[in-house]
């Protein structure tokens, strides 16, 4: 009887949840610096990965049993290109496109080569497919025939992670959570982008001293709107062309380019892009500066 692979569906969930109890026990007793949580539901943990966008789950069976499983995730390091100046960390680094390993795993008695690569092969199909740059994975320094195997394929070794682990007691620790003072709003508002003064890159806050944020913009039924790639579409803030400071009228809410739209009223793009129309310049007293209509509104490029 020979071995299947395919993808996963949430109709498997159980039976991977099965599996990566098995594999996240494993890591455990390989690396004493990982815990696992008691109690833990693997079954809505499984079906959270397998409902993530760019999530994808590969898994090997026999006798149309689930025997094995490699889950990845595909992601852009970079920001949205409406939004590359809003990066909450400064990096020297050229952003990747990674493809990144979440877990694999194989029961023993069907740990061969043959089997391994049938996962490795699909994992590797899906990240050429979506045009990744690197694939990343993290693999226990006692598994020398997974390394060979991986090498087989391509892969280079490109770092050895050292951990030491530390048993701490008591509650009175030191925070080490970010010091945002609306971190749950944040929470409960996903996709918001603190602005930051493209000077200093310090948080920007309105005249009432709220952080201003950049949202996804939205349809009439509060959906984010999406680009061709599937990226929410954030509006992108006007600079004044003087102080290149962000413009705030006078109400106080932050001046923002209009998306383009074609005559049916969808949203133009440019090689997957979305399209914004640009502020109007005008000089006065011998300065660039942003034109504004007889009402006082700035006004944007037709």
């Amino acid at each position: 009887m020979s071995y299947i692979q395919r993808i996963a569906t949430l109709s498997d969930t159980r039976e991977i949840a099965s599996l990566w109890k098995a594999f996240v026990e494993a890591r455990s007793q390989a690396d004493p610096s990982i815990r696992l949580k008691a109690e833990f539901d693997y079954e809505r943990y499984v079906t959270y990965q397998l409902k993530k966008p760019l999530s994808f789950g590969f898994l090997l069976e026999y006798a149309e049993e689930i025997v094995g499983f490699l889950f990845i995730y595909i992601y852009d390091e970079a920001p949205p290109p409406q939004v590359s100046a809003l990066e909450m960390v400064e990096n020297p680094f050229v952003p990747r496109r990674v493809g990144a390993v979440l877990g694999m795993y194989v029961q023993e008695a069907h740990r061969k080569p043959s089997t391994i690569n049938l996962l490795i092969e699909a994992a590797i199909t899906k990240a050429e497919e979506l045009k990744v740059t690197d694939i990343d994975l993290l693999i226990s320094i006692e598994q020398t025939g997974l390394h060979a195997l991986l090498e087989r394929f391509g892969f280079t070794k490109a770092a050895i992670q050292y951990t030491k682990h530390y048993n701490i007691t008591g509650n009175n620790l030191p925070n080490l959570r970010p010091s945002y003072e609306d971190l749950e709003i944040a929470i409960l508002n996903p996709g918001r982008i603190p602005l930051k003064d493209p000077q200093t890159q310090k948080v920007v806050q309105n005249l009432k001293g709220e952080t201003v944020y950049l949202q996804p913009l939205t349809d009439e039924l509060g959906k984010w709107l999406k680009s061709s790639r599937g990226l929410p579409i954030y509006p992108i803030p006007v600079r004044d062309p003087q102080t290149q400071q962000w413009i705030f009228d006078e109400s106080g809410e932050l001046v923002v380019c209009p998306v383009t739209r074609d005559d049916k009223g969808e949203i133009q793009e440019l090689d997957g892009i979305p399209q914004f129309s640009l502020p109007v310049y005008d000089y006065q007293e011998g300065k660039l500066a942003l034109k504004r209509d007889s009402e006082g509104k700035y006004i944007f490029a037709a």
